[in-house]
């Protein structure tokens, strides 16, 4: 699959799975559905109707959208703007609940099936004619030590390994079950694609039980969340660097989900994208939530204002506040993009 279909299909899944969310929930709790729909209008055909709702695949492919019945019309019986505050606070909220459990899944996934174990290097290539080759090392030798120094990760090999170009070094290898002792002689002169010793390094996949995938998957998504939350203050502490709060747009995305798959095609493991795809779930969850115009946080925050006051925030005036939302919404999302073409997210 090439990277840009890739990248169309992770995030209409990514958006589908939102609005799937919201869809759900208001067939639920009984709220009117007129319309699910897999892309964005112009349509293409209505595949069936049921249940009151048309379910329809349209011309953009980037996503999909759910249209409740009076969704800024409280006079629609049934609708979504006349249910009840819980109602609507549930409807508003599955979305994000449904990108939260999407990246749950493909957490889970990513640890049980393809997670690289860090702490350990594995070598994954030899290559001909190298030290590395003379010295009899093979691609599968788990690396222990180097010059009795332990090996917990890329770092403790390569600093050995650079501060003794041209001088004999002792890997300690675990092959089969058997532990060997190799000498060699790392290149003071070499291709930079080679590195010194001529090996490509890689990471052993960590085997977990699904219980130890899932509380590893929780851990993530709390990770991401936190990371989130505080950014802004470790911005103004002076703690994280302006390129860490760096917000990204389709081109951004999409180059970070090739460099992940190209990640993974050497170490040949889904393990980066799969992350990568639950990262991109968690931030559609939190950035749907944030108290802005027109999205469902902003929405959930109308519904929280009316349950303050005790009665409803003029429905006009709402949809005015939401409609001007919607475009500045739209306006920093189009700035982002273009940023992504002005001045490209540095990949690592």
């Amino acid at each position: 699959m090439s990277d840009f279909l890739l990248f169309l299909v992770v995030i209409s899944t990514l958006i589908i799975g939102h609005e799937f969310g919201h869809f759900l929930a208001a067939k639920l709790i009984g709220v009117k559905v007129l319309e699910f729909g897999i892309g964005f209008p112009p349509r293409l055909l209505t595949l069936f109707e049921a249940g009151g709702t048309r379910y329809t695949v349209n011309l953009l492919p980037l996503g999909g959208f759910v249209l409740p019945a009076g969704e800024n019309d409280p006079s629609i019986p049934g609708g979504l703007a006349a249910s009840k505050k819980w109602k609507r606070a549930l409807v508003l909220f599955a979305g994000p609940l449904a990108n939260f459990l999407i990246a749950f899944v493909v957490f889970v996934g990513a640890y049980r099936f393809a997670a690289p174990d860090f702490e350990q290097v594995l070598i994954s290539e030899v290559q001909a004619n190298t030290p590395a080759e003379t010295a009899g090392v093979q691609e599968g030798d788990l690396v222990v030590s180097v010059d009795s120094i332990p090996v917990n990760g890329f770092e403790s090999i390569q600093n050995v390994v650079h501060e003794n170009t041209g001088n004999p070094i002792e890997l300690e290898v675990v092959r089969d079950g058997e532990t060997l002792m190799l000498e060699l002689i790392p290149r003071e002169d070499y291709p930079e694609e080679q590195g010194p010793m001529g090996v490509i390094l890689g990471h052993p996949i960590m085997q977990v039980t699904w219980l130890e995938a899932g509380q590893l998957s929780i851990d993530s998504i709390t990770y991401q969340v936190t990371a989130l939350i505080q950014l802004p203050g470790r911005l103004i502490r002076g703690e994280a660097e302006p390129e860490e709060a760096r917000i990204s747009g389709f081109k951004g995305i999409h180059d970070m989900l090739a460099w992940a798959t190209e990640v993974d095609r050497s170490v040949e493991t889904p393990f980066f994208t799969l992350n990568f795809i639950g990262i991109i779930s968690v931030g559609l969850a939190l950035a749907n939530l944030l108290p802005l115009p027109a999205l469902d946080g902003g929405r959930l925050l109308f519904v929280f204002i009316e349950l303050l006051l005790g009665r409803r925030v003029p429905q006009q005036f709402e949809n005015m506040v939401h409609a001007i939302g919607f475009v500045l919404v739209m306006a920093i999302v189009i700035y982002f993009n273009i940023q992504d073409f002005i001045n490209p997210i540095q990949l690592p």
